[in-house]
């Protein structure tokens, strides 16, 4: 009696043993070249070496899909962003410095950015997400990143009592605005200074992006 061999699911690449992630990777590359309208799921099976139905059970739509690729390094930052400020204010409750609020905030974003090729995918989505459907954007953006950077705008607001509340606020969303445009891969820099200066250096643009972020969140109200 010949033994039947076990059945493949379908759509399974063979020898892949996360085939989660391995479309996870694939949408990443699409989403950060073309966005969300310009990805199809074909071209996700396609790279991902797998029937297009594997990602309907996976992610039950493309919408699905995007929401998972974000969030699948989106909530990495945010926790270590999370961390550092509770360390922050747990080693110094009453002495710590906007530049040190500013610094913790800063640095999961561009250690994303430095961490190889799919963190630097994963940061053009996230550059690019406001050019995305508002419906998908704003959930987004609410879900993953609200809480944590409320938490900040406190840390900020206690160290900047010459600041109202609603002030502090008004300046974390410029910092945020700005972080953003030198995540976004426009060479603004390159531009304006005749392709002298250019932001390749992610410890360079940290350092500068800090302390001119820090000037302003300290400035006083006009």
């Amino acid at each position: 009696m010949t033994t039947a061999a076990p059945k493949r699911r379908i759509g399974r690449p063979t020898g892949k043993t996360d085939t989660r992630d391995v479309i996870l990777d694939a949408a990443e590359g699409y989403f950060a070249d073309g966005g969300f309208n310009a990805t199809s799921m074909r071209e996700v099976a396609e790279k991902a070496g797998v029937n297009q139905a594997l990602i309907t059970y996976y992610f039950k739509s493309k919408r699905g899909l995007y929401e998972a690729v974000f969030s699948r390094r989106a909530q990495e930052m945010v926790d270590e962003r999370d961390a550092l400020l509770a360390k922050l204010l747990a080693d110094k409750p009453d002495s710590y410095t906007v530049r040190e609020v500013v610094a913790a905030y800063l640095k999961p974003q561009f250690d994303m950015l430095s961490s190889g090729e799919q963190g630097e995918k994963f940061v053009r989505i996230q550059a690019r997400l406001h050019n995305e459907p508002e419906e998908v954007a704003f959930k987004l953006r609410s879900e993953t990143y609200d809480e944590v950077t409320k938490k900040y705008i406190a840390a900020l607001a206690k160290v900047l009592p010459h600041l109202s509340y609603d002030e502090v606020i008004w300046r974390m969303t410029f910092l945020i605005g700005t972080y953003l445009f030198m995540l976004s891969g426009v060479d603004r820099l390159g531009d304006l200074s005749d392709g002298k200066l250019h932001a390749e250096d992610p410890d360079e643009v940290v350092t500068r992006l800090v302390a001119f972020l820090e000037g302003g969140l300290a400035a006083p109200r006009s």
